[in-house]
């Protein structure tokens, strides 16, 4: 390229006439301007031109409310504002082919999750529901959206507003092209929460479906209160073989446990079903259920059923009939999508 400039130049020089002159300096032009296109493309691109860098830091979402929910951490800019309300969240888009840094799926009451970086956008959804945004509740003090960002964890499609980098600044690893962001945020209607927490404070969720809860009250460093599941009426110690019912959704839900014995009827010896139930038991609440040493080498069956729920069996499983110590199954999510699995 250099030399093509320096034969252009001599040119420029030679005693030639002012039309000669005047083709030198178009060529000149029009190859200046090509290569101010085509010399940053041949270069490999550096990974902060790409994507703005993490923070070290560490974000956490706490949930205290009566439902589930599943939280997504994306690296910074991958997703973007539109404009408009920034606590509206048809107005986000995610970059195409961006994928969660972290997915924490059915983070229940008393759970948290967290990320090690300070400018990450957390995307909370509510497990199997979908709700009016309107439906929210921030707490003053708590903001949502761009808002809360750090470091660029926005990037912006329009307008660049505070917290938010400009779009141009992610496109070399989108092809700079606008339409590599044109890929709506999904179940954007279960979403409780969209946001850059800040290092400071948790983000709490709390309430229930009906009325959602947003606050960012509770510093990090404080750690009593998001210790809730031990702290539950736990129904005493569990017995050496034993089977615990505990409900961490926003629904009354009931444990049964069915086992094979035998039992003496009359003057014979019979096996028979024995069937033990936890009772309806609300939100925080546990029970335990103590099974015989001695029964029959039949699979033992768990059947946990919520009330009032869409789907009124929550869970369905067996246990081994030589089975020792305790096993603890339960409930979560909300009546539109009651779930059940074993204690974390």
């Amino acid at each position: 390229m250099s030399t093509i400039i320096e034969k252009l130049l001599i040119a420029r020089r030679s005693p030639n006439n002012q039309q000669s002159t005047r083709s030198v300096k178009s060529r000149l032009s029009r190859l200046l301007a090509l290569t101010a296109f085509v010399l940053p493309l041949s270069l490999p691109l550096s990974a902060s031109a790409q994507t703005p860098a993490t923070i070290a830091g560490k974000q956490c979402v706490h949930n205290s409310a009566a439902f589930s929910v599943n939280v997504e951490w994306y690296d910074p800019a991958s997703i973007v504002f539109k404009g408009g309300d920034a606590k509206d969240y048809k107005n986000y888009m995610i970059l195409k082919n961006a994928k969660p840094i972290k997915t924490d799926k059915n983070v229940t009451v008393g759970l948290k999750s967290c990320t090690d970086a300070a400018n990450r956008v957390a995307v909370v959804r509510i497990v199997g529901h979908s709700i009016a945004n309107d439906a929210i509740i921030i707490a003053a003090g708590t903001l949502t959206g761009i808002a809360t960002s750090v470091g660029g964890a926005f990037a912006c499609a329009g307008t660049v507003g505070a917290g938010c980098i400009a779009l141009a600044a992610v496109a070399p690893a989108t092809g700079g092209a606008i339409a590599a962001v044109e890929k709506a945020l999904p179940d954007v209607r279960e979403i409780a929460y969209l946001g850059s927490p800040g290092t400071k404070n948790y983000v709490n969720i709390s309430g229930t479906i009906w009325n959602v809860g947003i606050a960012n009250n509770v510093p990090l460093s404080k750690n009593q209160g998001f210790a809730a599941i031990s702290a539950w009426v736990d129904g005493g110690e569990p017995g050496p073989k034993s089977i615990t019912f505990n409900n961490q959704s926003g629904y009354v839900a009931e444990m049964a446990v069915i086992y094979m014995q035998k039992q003496k009827i009359g003057s014979q010896i019979v096996v028979m079903p024995v069937v033990k139930s936890s009772g309806q038991v609300s939100l925080g609440f546990s029970k335990h259920i103590d099974i015989p040493v001695e029964i029959e080498n039949s699979p033992i069956q768990v059947v946990i059923t919520g009330v009032g729920t869409t789907k009124k069996q929550v869970l369905g499983t067996t246990i081994p009939a030589n089975f020792s110590g305790n096993r603890c199954y339960k409930s979560y999510g909300t009546i539109f999508n009651a779930q059940g699995s074993t204690c974390r």
